[in-house]
């Protein structure tokens, strides 16, 4: 709270005529048009040195749109930079193209900031005709000029910036990064993508085997699409770099082109594992019927793999792509102690089937020792919808471990079997975890039914209760007593 001594203190002050000028309380409000005052005094407000009211001042701005472009753009040419680099940065937000050739104009600017959020904005404001005055930004001596313009244009999409983007990458500085964000490279290499530009293919190739930027080549060049592509990367499958062999399997993956299916395949008995588990990853991409046939006994074959992580990858493929024939081998794996990555991931691709075997497989894992991998199960068994888990959870009301009871309440609520709702209320006789009762109240109230609202009033006017829980009976009973249904999402 502001002392009374403290009230009009500089910074104090400033704000609260702010507030009142923003509300039209100002002496010349009568006679002038309102939004004008207001735009004009928020403008002067970006200037000011207490970052609380230009922050407020600028966001007012973009707020009006369109009445403040004008005044906006005028105040590109204050002599205060911080009026300027804010108002720049105002008008890539409000949207308006009307603002472009003054953008442009700003790109000259003697500080960076102002430059800097020019071409941001010019980027914003899809304007292609500052396709060639960025190219020429990309010369700034600032890095973080360089950098923001390097995103505007990846913004533009204009193939235009193709062969100067790629000779910012063959920069000493593109390397550094500035204020803890992504360095010119990694930037210039998306912005490449964007363009979509063939020309970009044999400069994103050659960054393959980067351990920085190689794997974000690899995304981007998989959004270019040809022939062109498929064919040289081919060849890069047979190199002795491990690092572009790892990248090259991953380009096959954003490509999704058919003819990838054998090699990926082929890529599953590479010596090393990051590219077999690259392989088994990329193969969980290709759902088509005779895809399938091609790739679903290698991946199996995959989760027998010496590496944990090249299962994992299996595992999480083979579910992606539906395989009924891996759904015994991904129940041995959650039953298997070797690795909780593995379980979870046969767990999560079990879950994918919406499928009674694979329903089942995960019911007989229920005994698991290890409680993670039970509460994994219980939440897959959920997403899979089938009642047979009924019985199963209410079983788990009793578990050793508070989340999995957790779990298993919200999960019966959520199945909607009244059968839940008689062990539930018994389960709150002696349950003593605040979380597992508020899942246990909710789980009654989605069930609904006489026995559920008897159980919910005796909660609701229990003085010992937790209040949370308490609060949780009320809401249901609100809508249940009126007739109505309590919906998952009612509580939230």
């Amino acid at each position: 709270m502001i002392k009374r001594d403290e009230l009009f203190s500089c910074k104090s002050a400033k704000l609260l005529i702010l507030m009142f000028l923003l509300f039209g309380i100002c002496a010349g409000c009568l006679e002038k048009d309102p939004v004008e005052v207001r735009v004009n005094t928020l403008v002067r407000g970006l200037g000011d040195e207490d970052e609380r009211v230009s922050s407020v001042s600028a966001n007012e701005l973009c707020a009006i749109g369109e009445p403040a472009v004008n005044p906006l753009i005028k105040a590109l040419k204050d002599d205060n930079p911080q009026v300027r680099s804010l108002a720049a940065q105002a008008l890539g937000k409000i949207g308006n193209k009307k603002a472009t050739n003054s953008l442009i104009e700003a790109l000259k600017d003697p500080v960076p900031e102002v430059r800097m959020n020019a071409a941001f904005s010019l980027g914003r404001l899809q304007a292609t005709e500052a396709v060639e005055p960025l190219i020429e930004l990309l010369e700034d001596e600032n890095g973080e000029v360089v950098r923001y313009t390097v995103i505007a244009l990846g913004m533009l999409k204009d193939s235009r910036a193709t062969e100067p983007l790629c000779e910012v990458l063959k920069r000493d500085d593109a390397s550094a990064s500035y204020d803890g964000n992504s360095n010119i490279r990694s930037e210039a290499v998306f912005a490449l993508g964007e363009t979509g530009d063939p020309r970009a293919v044999d400069t994103l190739l050659n960054l393959l085997d980067d351990k920085e930027i190689g794997s974000h080549a690899a995304s981007n060049l998989g959004r270019i699409k040809g022939e062109y592509v498929f064919g040289k990367l081919i060849k890069l499958l047979d190199s002795k770099n491990p690092t572009v062999r790892i990248n090259a399997v991953s380009v096959y993956e954003h490509i999704q082109d058919p003819d990838a299916v054998p090699i990926l395949v082929r890529m599953l008995n590479d010596p090393i594992p990051e590219v077999r588990r690259g392989a088994a990853y990329a193969l969980g991409h290709f759902n088509e019927s005779e895809e399938i046939a091609q790739t679903e006994q290698p991946l199996i074959n995959a989760l027998g793999d010496s590496k944990i992580e090249v299962q994992a990858a299996a595992a999480g493929s083979l579910g992606r792509i539906e395989s009924k024939k891996a759904i015994p081998p991904l129940a041995e794996l959650i039953q298997s102690k070797d690795s909780t990555l593995c379980q979870t991931a046969a767990i999560h691709s079990l879950a994918r089937y919406k499928d009674p075997e694979a329903a089942d497989a995960l019911i007989d894992a229920l005994g698991n020792e290890n409680w993670h991998i039970r509460m994994e199960i219980v939440y897959s068994l959920m997403e899979i919808g089938d009642v047979r888990a009924v019985d199963p959870l209410i079983s788990l009301l009793g578990d050793e471990n508070y989340k999995v009871r957790q779990g298993a309440a919200t999960g019966l609520g959520k199945l909607g079997d009244r059968k839940a709702v008689e062990p539930i209320i018994k389960s709150l006789e002696t349950e003593r975890e605040q979380n597992v009762r508020i899942s246990e109240v909710r789980a009654l109230g989605i069930l609904g039914g006489p026995e559920a609202i008897k159980g919910l009033s005796r909660v609701s006017t229990d003085k010992d209760e937790y209040r949370n829980v308490r609060i949780n009976a009320e809401k249901a009973l609100v809508i249940l007593n009126e007739g109505g249904t309590v919906d998952v999402s009612f509580f939230y």
